[in-house]
């Protein structure tokens, strides 16, 4: 599984062809003082008042009478996401391209164990290996402010803002019934954790 951050040598090999990107990319990395403020990683116990609401998001799983966890994946963007832009577009792109590849990774390690797990695709807001279902869970949701995050309405639409990141942030969610105590979930974390600081 690749590391959960935004590599300097990933972001400069992606980012390569674009003048533009790349002065912004020096930027970036002038503004890090220290390692690990790329990624944030939240694994929280889901309140008993949404547990409902997202019975409607994974009809197959009976979450409302079960555990349910949400690991909250936020990573730090280079561009501001209350705007649009080409540049904006081919970051956000890119960063729900790596979030499906490593969410698909925990969520096959959590089921190897013999717990369910699924996350959100931050494309069409719905459950990526469950059924189909109507209901969605889209970023700028107002469930999201329940999990530390706040949504703005611009009047034309709305944004969600990271506590420390403020609109520079592209968040994806993973939601799991495995006990927030259990080996492969703190083994989830540690590394992902490490990873990240490491920034390797």
């Amino acid at each position: 599984m690749q590391p959960p951050c935004i590599l300097d040598q990933e972001l400069r090999r992606d980012f390569e062809d674009t003048e533009s990107l790349e002065e912004l990319y020096e930027e970036e990395l002038k503004a890090r003082s220290k390692p690990g403020e790329m990624l944030e990683v939240k694994l929280q116990e889901c309140p008993e008042l949404l547990k409902k609401d997202f019975a409607t998001l994974f009809p197959a799983v009976n979450v409302a009478k079960s555990n349910l966890s949400v690991l909250t994946f936020t990573q730090k963007t280079i561009h501001d996401m209350s705007s649009w832009s080409e540049d904006t577009e081919e970051e956000r792109e890119k960063l729900t391209e790596y979030f499906v590849e490593t969410a698909k990774e925990i969520c096959r390690r959590i089921r190897s164990q013999g717990h369910w797990a699924d996350f959100v695709d931050p494309t069409s807001g719905r459950p990526y290996l469950g059924d189909y279902t109507p209901a969605t869970f889209f970023e700028t949701d107002c469930r999201y402010r329940q999990f530390g995050f706040t949504i703005e309405d611009l009047g034309c639409c709305k944004v969600l803002r990271h506590h420390k990141w403020g609109t520079h942030c592209f968040v994806g969610s993973i939601f799991t019934n495995a006990p927030l105590e259990s080996d492969v979930v703190a083994e989830i974390l540690a590394e992902m954790d490490l990873l990240n600081h490491n920034g390797a």
